[in-house]
């Protein structure tokens, strides 16, 4: 029996903006076979949409705890097929019916939600949910949210953006 070796991260104790720098220089050192283990105190989703793109078919997302106080989920390193965790669907709403004419874009400008150390994801797929067809959904980060960017355009959307002065990033999508 191969025994793995297991990493722990706790990444409440990293600012912010270090904690997914932080995730991935130890995930790019982790050999094959061995184990991330990170304690978080809010759901990771984010990240795990980040392996995805970036590590299809190499990384294994199990939960091992679930909230409300602590997440512990445990990213093991290698070839698998199988991501072991997928986020569900959500069901939308049945759409209602108006003239696109007179529907203005949704828009959800997720910067105070980062201000406050807050993930935006129920947010923003809340957002996407209530959308009603040809309706568009304009995003304002304070960065290019590529994993969200690639997520929506998996699932039929379009995508427009552009770089603000402040900095922030709007991008509008389209389905």
């Amino acid at each position: 029996m191969t025994k793995t070796t297991e990493h722990t991260i706790d990444v409440r104790i990293i600012p912010p903006r270090q904690k997914h720098p932080a995730i991935f220089g130890a995930w790019n050192e982790l050999p094959d076979g061995e184990s991330l283990l990170l304690l978080n105190d809010h759901d990771p989703l984010p990240l795990y949409y980040q392996f995805a793109c970036k590590f299809a078919g190499q990384f294994h997302w199990s939960y091992e705890a679930q909230g409300p106080d602590i997440w512990r989920v445990r990213i093991s390193k290698g070839l698998f097929p199988d991501p072991g965790f997928v986020p569900r669907k959500k069901a939308a709403a049945a759409p209602e019916t108006q003239s696109i004419d007179f529907v203005q874009p949704l828009v959800l400008d997720t910067r105070p939600y980062f201000q406050r150390g807050e993930p935006p994801c129920h947010a923003i797929d809340e957002a996407v949910a209530t959308l009603i067809p040809g309706q568009a959904f304009q995003l304002i980060a304070p960065f290019d949210p590529v994993p969200l960017r690639r997520k929506l355009e998996n699932e039929g959307f379009s995508v427009r953006s552009r770089q603000l002065q402040d900095g922030a990033w709007q991008l509008e999508f389209r389905k």
